[in-house]
């Protein structure tokens, strides 16, 4: 039997490790099916994609898409669609232009708080990717600002505080359009993370999100059955994965989630 994980993040998004060392890592421990799920944008499928085929790895076209729901920011996983679909593409892009533009309003809200650190080197964090609040965390950190990434964000990033910039989100209803229109599917992302998720969640599933991610570490024994259940009797999909971001979070978690074949027939029947 094969075993996948179906969310991990790299340097093109809020993930400390590059796309080859994902492969790598997932290769080592046991993990045959891959999606990178970098927030907004598909940089290290394109670059790892014959690396991943070389190493016997199947790879999985996957985002992580952020969206707007009755005011919550919610997180849905992007699976399966054409990787090549030019209405994807340019959506993408213009989503990762306005958070691009976002982390430059951050940078520039530090330094008139007296926090000097390098837009240039924030852009090199990011790693390709749309500037995030993670790698001005990690810049902060850099420059000696801060003690740590929590602590930039405790201080300075974190919702309501100085340096915090609201960020751009997709309509639920535009997720389902795009993906769906690609012949893709979607999951929600670590549901129990969102506050009323036990009203929430159903709902996402109502309006037409297809999956829940009910492996996950922040997902208990008792959630995890719950969705199950609720997946099955709504006739939808459970997906997981491990959530890594490499040094970024302080756990290890690349081989901690294995989500067996069987489970997700209809993501590898897409791809």
């Amino acid at each position: 039997m094969r075993f996948a994980d179906l969310h991990l993040h790299t340097f093109h998004s809020d993930g400390t490790r590059s796309p080859r060392e994902v492969i790598d890592l997932s290769h080592d421990a046991g993990i045959d099916i891959v999606a990178i799920s970098d927030h907004d944008n598909l940089a290290a499928y394109f670059d790892i994609k014959s690396y991943a085929d070389d190493r016997g790895v199947t790879l999985v076209p996957a985002t992580e898409l952020s969206c707007g729901y009755e005011g919550i920011d919610v997180h849905i996983l992007a699976y399966a669609f054409n990787p090549f679909d030019e209405r994807i593409d340019e959506r993408l892009r213009q989503f990762r232009e306005v958070r691009q533009r976002r982390g430059v309003t951050m940078v520039e809200r530090l330094k008139s708080l007296g926090y000097e650190i390098d837009v240039a080197r924030v852009v090199e964090l990011a790693g390709g990717g749309a500037m995030g609040r993670p790698h001005v965390a990690r810049a902060l950190v850099e420059s000696g600002h801060v003690s740590s990434v929590s602590a930039a964000f405790e201080l300075l990033l974190g919702t309501g505080k100085p340096a915090y910039v609201e960020k751009a989100r997709f309509r639920i209803e535009e997720a389902i359009d795009l993906v769906h229109g690609s012949g893709g599917l979607l999951s929600i992302a670590h549901p129990t993370l969102y506050p009323d998720h036990d009203r929430i969640v159903p709902q996402l599933l109502d309006a037409g999100i297809d999956a829940v991610e009910v492996f996950h570490p922040d997902v208990d024994d008792e959630n995890r059955d719950r969705y199950r259940n609720l997946a099955r009797f709504r006739g939808k999909l459970v997906t997981g994965g491990s959530d890594d971001h490499g040094t970024a979070k302080a756990v290890e978690t690349i081989g901690t989630v294995k989500v067996p074949e069987s489970l997700i027939g209809a993501i590898l029947e897409r791809v």
